[in-house]
């Protein structure tokens, strides 16, 4: 029988996605380091899923070679410390791999390994979630038959009703690595904080954003064919004095101890970032071309995490059905901008502008 893993189903996203994927009669096993946590989270689905208890990539790494699950979803940051030892292990065991990364480096280790995942035969996915598919799919649309672009801007600008722990050691992490953008085709380091930009929205007011190095940088880039590319985040406050203070937090963050005394505190005392009001999530895209013409797009969704929850089961159930292909991908390169509108989201694409 084809068995789904949920790799961190205690926490918020992995109880929502369990919970999508139950939902349509799908064999889910629970699994998680905290054995009462995964015994309620059992309950409140039903009491009829099977659960694991590991503690880390380490022993997850060996339970997925023994048991040779179908797909693995991992749900557990800060994904820089999980996403490659796990993707690499399912690759070895011959098992189809999804995440919520949106970090930039988990993500490229994840495509990097697209070789590695031909040769198997099995299904990597990355950043199967709000980011990086509501930024993803809008390139998608807005590149569609038509020539590379010669320069694009995302922005992510999601809503959502609460955040744990686990996402601001993302950010953490994020920070640390520095700020990121293409330009002429390189990937190159800039100062963070440097970039940021007045983001319009449709009848509403602009929404503040900078630049932050996620892996919406890389998909708008690959989908795009854009040499000058930016990814923007409303989720980094982008005042004055914080773009001035990020620099100097950026280069503490980089050293290895401090991070780690960081990311522990954070673990500890279960700190999380707040929560941002409201109920509609927005994302936006815009790609430039030489001969002056531009596109820009939004994409609309509700709560963040019930959107990437639907993102990532529905990815999950067209593996289970067979309509993936063997390699390494985003979600949107793999099943085109479709898949965010089976979540739930409304793209708004006007027509091509002559600047």
């Amino acid at each position: 029988m084809k068995t789904i893993w949920i790799l961190g189903a205690t926490g918020k996203g992995g109880r929502a996605i369990a919970s999508e994927l139950t939902g349509i009669g799908a064999d889910v096993v629970l699994v998680g380091r905290d054995r009462d946590r995964l015994s309620a989270a059992a309950v409140s689905l039903g009491g009829q899923n099977r659960t694991v208890l590991a503690s880390g990539p380490a022993e997850l790494a060996t339970l997925i070679a023994a048991e040779k699950p179908t797909v693995v979803v991992n749900t557990i940051g800060p994904f820089g410390e999980t996403t490659a030892p796990l993707a690499r292990a399912c690759v070895s065991a011959g098992s189809h791999y999804v995440d919520l990364a949106n970090e930039l480096p988990p993500a490229q280790a994840v495509l990097n390994m697209d070789d590695e995942a031909r040769r198997v035969g099995v299904t990597l996915v990355t950043g199967a979630g709000f980011g990086v598919l509501a930024t993803e799919s809008l390139v998608i649309e807005l590149a569609g038959g038509r020539p590379p672009a010669s320069r694009a801007v995302v922005a992510a600008m999601p809503v959502v009703d609460g955040l744990g722990s686990a996402v601001l050691s993302s950010v953490i992490d994020a920070v640390a690595y520095g700020g990121r953008r293409y330009r002429d085709g390189q990937l190159l380091r800039t100062r963070m904080g440097a970039d940021h930009a007045s983001i319009p929205l449709p009848d509403l007011p602009a929404v503040q954003a900078l630049a932050v190095p996620t892996a919406e940088l890389e998909a708008a880039h690959r989908a795009s064919g854009a040499g000058d590319v930016v990814a923007l985040s409303s989720e980094v406050p982008s005042g004055r004095l914080v773009r001035a203070a990020l620099p100097v937090l950026s280069l503490l963050l980089s050293a290895q101890p401090i991070r780690s005394a960081v990311q522990r505190l954070v673990d500890r005392a279960r700190l999380a970032p707040p929560a941002k009001s409201g109920d509609i999530s927005w994302a936006y895209a815009r790609l430039e071309w030489p001969d002056g013409t531009h596109r820009e797009a939004w994409l609309r969704t509700g709560e963040g995490y019930a959107f990437t929850a639907k993102v990532a089961a529905r990815t999950v159930a067209r593996l289970i059905d067979g309509d993936g292909r063997p390699g390494a991908f985003t979600p949107g390169t793999l099943f085109g901008a479709d898949l965010a509108r089976d979540a739930g989201a409304q793209i708004i694409a006007p027509g091509t502008v002559t600047s």
